[in-house]
Formats: C-alpha cells, sequence, structure tokens
C-alpha cells in the first residue's frame, strides 16, 4: 500500500535524480510504478518545400530524449505509459501561410494557423491531453487546408 501524497517542490540533484518536498494527502491507495519522466526535444534539419494537404511533419533531429518514444524516422511518438501528457509545437514560416494540426490515434487535438506574408514568423501551441500506453501522436499539415511556402 501507498499513501497518496502530492510534492510541493523539487529540484534535480549533481547524479540526476530529484529531491522531492513531500505533503501528506490522505487516504491509502494501490501501489504503483515508479514515476518515469518522459520527455523530448526534436526539430526538422531542413524546410519542408509546399507540403501537401494532410502531410505528417518529420522532426528528424532528437537532442533530448528520456524514455520519450518518439520515432525521428517516422514523425510518430508513441505513449511508453498512461498518463497525462503536454504536447508544445512551436512552428516556424518565412513568407508562407500554413495550417498545423496535432493528432493523436488520427484524431485532432489541436491546430494552429500563421499566415506569415513577407515574414519570418513563429506559431507556438501547447496541448495536455490523457493518453493511454500505446496511443500515437503526430503533427501533419491540415488535412483540408492547402497552405503555401516552406514549413522550417
Amino acid at each position: 500500500m501507498v499513501t497518496f501524497a502530492g510534492a510541493t517542490s523539487s529540484c534535480q540533484t549533481e547524479d540526476g535524480q530529484y529531491d522531492v518536498t513531500v505533503n501528506f494527502r490522505g487516504k491509502n491507495g494501490q501501489e504503483t510504478p515508479k514515476s518515469t519522466i518522459i520527455a523530448f526535444y526534436a526539430f526538422m534539419s531542413k524546410p519542408i518545400t509546399n507540403p501537401s494537404s494532410g502531410r505528417r511533419l518529420i522532426f528528424d533531429v532528437l537532442t533530448t530524449k528520456q524514455d520519450s518514444g518518439y520515432n525521428s524516422h517516422t514523425g510518430v511518438f508513441t505513449s511508453p505509459k498512461t498518463g497525462t501528457y503536454v504536447f508544445v509545437l512551436v512552428v516556424r514560416l518565412y513568407s508562407a501561410l500554413h495550417s498545423i494540426q496535432l493528432m493523436i490515434n488520427n484524431s485532432v487535438y489541436g491546430i494552429t494557423f500563421l499566415n506569415a506574408k513577407k515574414a519570418d514568423s513563429t506559431v507556438s501551441s501547447a496541448v495536455v491531453a490523457n493518453v493511454s500506453k500505446g496511443d500515437t501522436a503526430y503533427v501533419r499539415t491540415h488535412s483540408t487546408y492547402k497552405g503555401m511556402g516552406n514549413i522550417y
């Protein structure tokens, strides 16, 4: 049995572990596996020229990865465990306009749109979603809206 508790503060130690201050929260419950941080940071190494509608964006350079589940060859994230995830996406355009969709299990969970006429601009989006182990997520150009220009 484990007592439910909540962390009020934490900091990473030199050995990569975490020191956590815990406050008691109440009743006992089922023991759960040790929490794991699942994170990755990826970007595209080259622009995509005039992508078609519904094209998956592949962020092929993976610089940070911790139990991530992200495949830099397919552009698909497969959730290694059930939980609440935060997906953050930043897209850069120059003299272009595009709408980008975050897909989870082939359903739209977030949409961005940017019209960068003769300008260098970025748009960002954050989505919080409950995801089950084995669920997939990826980013694509809008399925029906054909943008124009390059995505960087």
